[in-house]
């Protein structure tokens, strides 16, 4: 298994159902791009590849797994802004922060942390979200 593949289809899912999706954007008064479905992609997709991995190396060997890759911060296992950024192919880590934060207002609990050992996790879903 090649962690580059594993991302390349998790930026490329596409098993949920889009208009729920931007119904509930629009009643939130979100103006939803592709680069929120994107960050939601990828923070489902490392959190169960981090399962994944951890099922078969522990968790203290994918969290290693998943930081030399740079996906996961340094001693953490939060995704770093900085590999987010990329995938929505923006220069600042506001970018993202802006869209972690429009995720959050439609119900997605999603950890936030700051610093050079911060990022972002997924960790629950809205109760209209079929993942």
């Amino acid at each position: 298994m090649r962690i580059e593949d594993e991302i390349k289809n998790m930026v490329e899912r596409k098993d949920y159902d889009f208009w729920e999706f931007l119904k509930k954007a629009y009643e939130n008064n979100i103006k939803l791009d592709i680069g929120h479905f994107i960050l939601l992609n990828i923070l489902i997709g490392v959190n169960d590849l981090y399962h994944k991995l951890s099922e078969k190396f522990g968790e203290e060997e994918a969290r290693k797994i998943l930081e030399k890759n740079k996906i996961f911060a340094k001693n953490s296992d939060f995704i770093s802004g900085e590999f987010l950024k990329d995938y929505i192919d923006r220069k600042s880590r506001v970018a993202v922060h802006n869209r972690i934060k429009d995720l959050k207002t439609l119900g997605f609990k999603i950890e936030s942390k700051s610093g050079p050992f911060g990022g972002y996790k997924i960790v629950g879903y809205p109760e209209w979200f079929k993942k």
